[in-house]
């Protein structure tokens, strides 16, 4: 019911809401100087792993929330083979990394493509030979673990 919820009454404000947050996360990493190193002149770099920079809920849909997390995979290292259980979307800003999908080819993703993975499906990226480190938004079921375990 909820993800019926989703499709039908989110999709047409996706993108825009997507595009909108990237932006902003964007600014606010280029005029937040508190989060960047002194010495570093490229400014904050988040460790290995999903950081949350946001959760919360969503007001027009109940039952949803937001996540927004700044995802960074080392170089040729893979991540666990996982699902969510809300729709992920994905802009990917340094480097590169191999999407793994249940039923679908790999598919690389680089500095600047953006990638839609469904609700519940089962992947397992790959950071390419400098790695990768990508936005992440997902529309989630609240209350929800953010990432199953697939063994």
């Amino acid at each position: 019911m909820i993800l019926r919820l989703m499709k039908k009454n989110l999709k047409p404000y996706m993108i825009t809401f997507t595009a909108l947050l990237v932006g902003l996360f964007a600014i606010s990493q280029q005029q937040n100087p508190s989060r960047a190193s002194s010495s570093d002149s490229e400014g904050y770099k988040p460790p290995p792993g999903s950081n949350q920079m946001l959760r919360a809920p969503i007001t027009i849909a109940d039952g949803l929330e937001v996540i927004i997390s700044d995802v960074v995979i080392p170089p040729n290292g893979t991540v666990p083979r996982h699902y969510h259980p809300g729709e992920e979307f994905i802009y990917v800003i340094e480097g590169s990394a191999i999407h793994i999908e249940e039923n679908k080819p790999d598919q690389i993703l680089k500095a600047g493509d953006t990638y839609v993975i469904p609700p519940e499906a089962e992947h397992s990226p790959k950071g390419g030979s400098e790695g990768a480190r990508a936005i992440v938004f997902r529309v989630h079921v609240e209350g929800k673990e953010e990432r199953i375990l697939v063994e």
